[in-house]
């Protein structure tokens, strides 16, 4: 063969080479990116790919070794091809020239061209290299097995876990892709929001979401049903817990059903107490999904909140725990004014009892505090004492006006946005601020 047909032939492998180059960079980075959930994804919409796309989810580590030693065989082979040809062609000088030009079509066209391509069509790169890699991995068994081997070794010697073993996909990750999505239009702010309540949903504490036991409607036990047709009427609830003695004593729930035929039989002398049902008592530090799956299987739709001693906490409903995933539900007995409500002078008026988290949500900014979970708690846990209505306070950017108080209870505030002060800001660039730091 002479000189001209070996250049010819090198110059053919040379391509071929780094077209197996392109591939092996381009099936790295898709299959990086599409992860297990699009996997399992594509398995149902492709079930002829089912023994390829199972094969990489039972060891997607292996299959990323695959592609590494190929890439690594194809890029070594196309630089020892290039530097013979380069040689041929210019001689001494070849071997310099070969480096430089091989380094720069490595790095284009074996590795930025390509993986720019997969992370635009990595579903379909995916589908297409899985079979090709399945059957290499075949050719490469026994150095596969070995450098495996080595690998786990030399982790086991450094006592470090490179099992690859994780997790579909995290919380984390979830909650930023439903931002993601939002921020580029494709989930609107309000499938956000319930996507977010669904995520919470386990992690939320009864006590998070409960009607304190300062805003509960009880009745006595001795309170005749003409007194509690009048509760019912005016509170629109359709259940309401019994007590004796007092509220930290509730011995049961009435139900507005129970006694309708008797109060059409005129009979409104008789005392709640005979129509009561049991009450279902669950403790304030428990989860809501959990509650969910009592009071389902117990078909209530009240509980009844303990504190640690036993005392009546608060309740909470059926609806608080839906309300957590779909937002506030308001039926036609609700007259509630928005938590929140902007002013036309900027300002906004907001109820005491908001949570923290809620109240970051709405005016875009983080309130905090680790000693209150809501807007009125914060002002007392900072301050220090009780504050007077028409007391103002300052918390970050934030001017704090208790506008209204009532039973040693902040009902009302208003919030208005103030320049926030140069040292807060160098400050909260530099650390993190205590309740202290910012309500001053």
């Amino acid at each position: 063969m002479s000189v001209v047909d070996d250049i010819y032939t090198g110059f053919a492998v040379l391509i071929v080479l780094l077209f197996c180059s392109a591939f092996f960079s381009a099936s790295e980075t898709a299959i990086t990116i599409v992860g297990r959930g699009r996997l399992l994804a594509l398995e149902e919409r492709f079930p002829q790919k089912k023994k390829t796309i199972e094969w990489l989810l039972s060891d997607m580590q292996k299959v990323l070794s695959v592609i590494l030693i190929g890439n690594n065989l194809v890029n070594i082979a196309a630089s020892a091809v290039a530097t013979s040809v380069c040689v041929l062609l210019f001689g001494e000088k070849g071997l310099l020239i070969a480096v430089g030009t091989m380094t720069l079509f490595i790095v284009i066209f074996g590795e930025i061209l390509p993986k720019s391509v997969a992370i635009s069509h990595f579903e379909r790169i995916v589908l297409f290299a899985l079979p090709v890699l399945r059957l290499f991995s075949y050719l490469v068994l026994p150095f596969l097995s070995f450098v495996r081997f080595i690998v786990r070794f030399i982790g086991a010697l450094l006592k470090l876990d490179i099992s690859g073993g994780h997790t579909f996909v995290t919380r984390e990750e979830i909650e930023q892709m439903v931002n993601i999505g939002e921020a580029s239009g494709v989930i609107e702010e309000e499938e956000r929001r319930m996507i977010h309540g669904v995520i919470s949903f386990e992690e939320t504490r009864v006590y998070e979401i409960m009607v304190p036991r300062t805003d509960m409607v009880a009745v006595s036990g001795e309170t005749t049903l003409g007194e509690a047709v009048k509760v019912f009427e005016d509170y629109g609830h359709s259940r309401v817990p019994v007590f004796e003695g007092n509220v930290d004593n509730i011995t049961g729930i009435l139900y507005v059903k129970d006694v309708m035929r008797v109060i059409v039989a005129g009979k409104l002398d008789a005392p709640v107490k005979e129509f009561k049902r049991d009450a279902l008592f669950v403790p304030e530090t428990m989860k809501i999904a959990d509650l969910f799956d009592v009071m389902r299987s117990k078909r209530v739709h009240m509980a009844i909140v303990v504190d640690e001693y036993g005392g009546t906490a608060g309740l909470v409903t059926l609806e608080d725990l839906l309300e957590e995933i779909v937002g506030e539900i308001q039926d036609e007995y609700d007259s509630e004014t928005p938590m929140v409500v902007k002013k036309e002078d900027g300002s906004y008026m907001v109820k005491g009892y908001i949570g923290l988290e809620d109240l970051s949500e709405v005016l875009d900014y983080n309130f905090e505090s680790d000693e209150a979970d809501t807007l009125g708690g914060l002002i007392l846990a900072i301050s220090g004492q009780f504050p007077e209505q028409g007391q103002h306070f300052r918390y970050g950017p934030w001017d704090i006006e208790v506008v209204e108080v009532s039973k040693h209870r902040i009902k009302q505030v208003r919030l208005r946005y103030m320049e926030e002060p140069e040292e807060e800001k160098a400050d909260s660039n530099g650390r993190d601020k205590s309740d202290k730091d910012r309500l001053q």
